[in-house]
Formats: C-alpha cells, structure tokens, sequence
C-alpha cells in the first residue's frame, strides 16, 4: 500500500523512508512540497493511505496542507501524520484541530520512529479494511469459504491484469465494456468482502473516462490488500 512523504529536506525524507520501509511492504512516494503532495493527493493517480508530512516547508505549510486535505471531499478521512521539532507544541495543537492522525518528532531515533509508525501504519490499514473476524461474522462465512472468495477475487486480478496486457494500450482497454464490467464487479465483491479502499480505488478506474494509466498500480494495490488478508488467517 501506498504512503507518501513530504519534506523539503532530503536527509529527513530518506530518514522517514527507512523507518517505514522497515515497517513491512509498502510502496512509498516522494515529495519535497505541500504543492506536488497535494498533485499525489488530489489528482489522478492512486491516492496514498497515509501522509507523513513535515511542517515547516516553504511555501504551503505542512498545516496548509493538512487543512487542504480536510476540506476536500476524499481527504475527510484520510490519515495524516505531521512531523514536527520537539519545540511546536503550539503548533501541535492546532493540527489536531485541524483532524490531524498523530505526529512523529525529528530527529528522529530510528526505534521510536519505527515503533510509533507501526501504530499509525496500522490505524491507517484498519480504516481501509475490515478485520477478516469481523467480516467473517458479518457475513457468516467459515474461515475456509473466506478464503477461497479471496482466492477468487486474486484470480479476478490476474485476468484482468492480463487482459490490460494484451491490449497493449490501457486506454483502449479501459474503453472496453466487457473489462470495465468485470472492474465494477470486482469492485462489488471488495465493498461486500470489507476492502472498503479496494472499493473506492476501483470507482476511480471503472469509467470509460478514468485515468487508465494507473490502473495496474490499483490492481496490484488491491492485490496486496488480499494476500494480507489470507495472510492474517493463518
């Protein structure tokens, strides 16, 4: 899963990137100003689970950024983490006015950065999937029939990955009626399954018009999110 970070320093940024890299398997995006993260954000392409991002930039503030984010429709609930001196307690306070999710102190020290970013990496993960006991429940499914719907939904992936491949031009592909279909009902089974972020990233490329170029990082995303979830059954 995706997570941005936003520093105009580049020692910070790399520093943050390692703790989160130690963190497990996410794929993690760059930026040295409010202005690009906020192009990651808001524009076309997949949008991240979670910010990291420094406050006190030129420019956009990491505050400006944070309170960008709240105000757009998709941002409500997206998790934000502002990194901050150990001196901006004042600062602090008026971010989580803002709604911001938690802050990380720099320098850093790398174990209580990977410690705290553990917590906030998880809180990120459980707003966008459900705990497999509790679909299980909801849904009354044994174990073994879960298992196998996302099995099924992996192979869901698989073809149409291929079917992006062998078009060779993914927006002609996405113009086909019979792949947007099987998005939209790949889309249907990760909204019913719990994967409520599978769900809103696949709403983006189930159009003829959505932004085609993204569409294999999605699946691949959406991907991962599954293995995670047989993953946890074991």
């Amino acid at each position: 899963m995706k997570v941005l970070v936003v520093d105009d320093e580049e020692v910070s940024r790399m520093a943050l990137i390692g703790a989160i890299a130690d963190c497990g398997s996410y794929r993690i995006a760059e930026a040295a100003t409010a202005e690009q993260a906020w192009q990651q954000i808001s524009g076309t392409e997949v949008p991240p689970m979670l910010v990291c991002c420094d406050i006190r930039m030129p420019g956009m503030s990491g505050l400006d950024l944070l309170q960008k984010v709240r105000a757009h429709p998709s941002g409500k609930d997206l998790p934000f983490v502002l990194i901050s001196m150990v001196n901006e307690a004042t600062t602090i306070k008026e971010a989580m006015e803002l709604g911001v999710s938690g802050y990380l102190v720099k320098p850093f020290i790398q174990e209580e950065a990977r410690n705290r970013l553990r917590k906030l990496l998880s809180m990120a993960h459980g707003k966008g999937v459900e705990r497999p006991t509790h679909t299980m429940s909801r849904l009354k499914l044994p174990p073994d029939r879960y298992r196998a719907y996302l099995s099924g939904m992996q192979r869901q992936i698989g073809q149409l990955l291929a079917e992006l491949e062998e078009t060779g031009g993914r927006s002609a592909a996405l113009a086909n009626k019979s792949l947007r279909q099987k998005m939209a009902a790949l889309q249907t089974n990760c909204a019913t399954l719990g994967l409520w972020r599978a769900s809103q990233l696949l709403s983006r490329f189930a159009a003829e018009d959505s932004p085609a170029r993204c569409v294999p990082e999605c699946l691949g995303e959406i991907r991962q999110q599954l293995h995670q979830q047989m993953f946890s059954l074991e």
